[in-house]
């Protein structure tokens, strides 16, 4: 998507009801290629629990089923998201930016750290072949020099990142972090390519920590940069989503790996999973869409629903909970949002788009969809769509299915 930073952006979003959770704010939208707002929420307000009340519609709670993975197989048919792997719109705006490349073609695509008992894994994702993982061991090395380190584990506590290590013939442990990450360059196993292919073994450092300004009360978002390179090559630094307008910004989302075929989530402690700033796994923290409370930390399976949703809501893959993984959308469309915890004095736009859940939309409005002439649509009726059978948005109350709603603004549905 075309890219703009997800902060210090005059945008407008309309807030619902009033809830101690976010303070909603009059924010402008664009998503899959957007210009995003910010939410505001009141540090240590409360969520939803026991005796309280849901404003904005009926249903308090969500609906834990739809919560589970989605299956990768796709019978649909429409499993490529979007014609260029990886998953359009979830670890990068669309295509190849989010992988490292191979003679100049994008490859690898990284997507998350994990820790096993037998050393700390790098899980990448072919770009021609979604479906298909590679998990190399990664190694390190001290930048100044060269001295070999054991990579020990890599954490993020919320969105900023941690690497444990210890220096090779030394006891003690060391944790980098912050600007600290610049005193270790991180190796991958070789990785082959195919047969009569060039064997690739990438190295990878990190640079220009970014972290949330103190007086933002939403985007506390860690962003940092990274190059990596083919070290059998001795090759130049490469910067990572270099594509991105406005910098080549990545970002981390401690223990949930999300699906870079469909952007369903598995809870795991041992993983960190890191995108592009861009991309919907990114922009759904910076908006406020956190799967944690704010003040605490700690994980709240509500507030973790309306993440979820906002993985697919922003990037308009409507039918993923019935296997089709495609993003409907392009790159410049603007959306409006509000969720069933927010809080502000406006009220929910007129042309509702669609309800969404973590399996995509629960109700869908296609007169009101948000790219008419998206590729996705190639080929159907304008007038009769292929819904899979999800119907049209009757109301604007939330369910326990549909927390998050996203609307056109006027100046959008104005365009030819």
């Amino acid at each position: 998507m075309d890219a703009t930073k997800t902060h210090g952006v005059e945008t407008r979003e309309v807030g619902g009801w009033r809830w101690s959770w976010l303070i909603g704010m009059a924010l402008a939208t664009v998503v899959s290629g957007c210009w995003w707002g910010v939410r505001q929420p009141i540090p240590g307000g409360p969520g939803p629990g026991p005796g309280m009340t849901c404003p904005g519609g009926p249903h308090c709670g969500i609906q834990r089923s739809l919560l589970e993975q989605i299956d990768e197989n796709c019978p649909t048919g429409n499993c490529d998201p979007g014609g260029s792997g990886n998953a359009k719109g979830i670890y990068t705006a669309e295509g190849g930016n989010y992988c490292f490349k191979v003679q100049g073609e994008p490859f690898f695509c990284p997507e998350a750290f994990i820790n096993t008992p037998t050393g700390v894994v790098l899980e990448m994702r072919y770009l021609d072949e979604p479906r298909r993982l590679v998990q190399p061991r990664v190694r390190g090395k001290l930048a100044a020099d060269s001295k070999p380190v054991e990579v020990l584990a890599i954490h993020g506590d919320r969105t900023e990142l941690s690497i444990k290590y210890r220096v090779q013939g030394e006891a003690k442990e060391s944790i980098a972090k912050g600007d600290g990450l610049e005193a270790l360059i991180l190796g991958l196993d070789v990785l082959s390519t195919g047969s009569g292919s060039p064997l690739m073994a990438y190295e990878l450092r990190f640079s220009a920590h970014q972290p949330p300004k103190p007086d933002t009360t939403t985007d506390r978002v860690h962003r940092y940069t990274l190059e990596y390179r083919n070290a059998r090559a001795d090759g130049a630094w490469i910067r990572h989503c270099e594509a991105d307008v406005g910098g080549a910004v990545v970002s981390f989302l401690q223990g949930q790996r999300v699906s870079g075929v469909n952007a369903s989530v598995k809870l795991d402690s041992q993983v960190t999973s890191m995108g592009c700033e861009q991309g919907s796994l990114v922009t759904c923290l910076a908006w406020g869409f956190t799967p944690w409370d704010s003040s605490t930390g700690v994980r709240d399976e509500t507030r973790d629903y309306v993440y979820r949703s906002c993985l697919q809501a922003k990037r308009a893959a409507y039918f993923v909970g019935h296997r089709d993984f495609k993003s409907y959308t392009k790159k410049g469309t603007m959306i409006e949002k509000w969720d069933q915890y927010a809080s502000g004095e406006g009220e929910p736009v007129e042309r509702i788009e669609a309800l969404w859940s973590p399996q995509g939309a629960v109700c869908f409005n296609p007169e009101n969809r948000r790219r008419p002439d998206a590729e996705a649509w190639a080929g159907q009726d304008p007038h009769h769509l292929k819904t899979y059978g999800v119907g049209p948005c009757a109301s604007k109350d939330f369910s326990t299915a549909g927390k998050l709603f996203t609307g056109i603004p006027p100046e959008e549905l104005a365009k030819p």
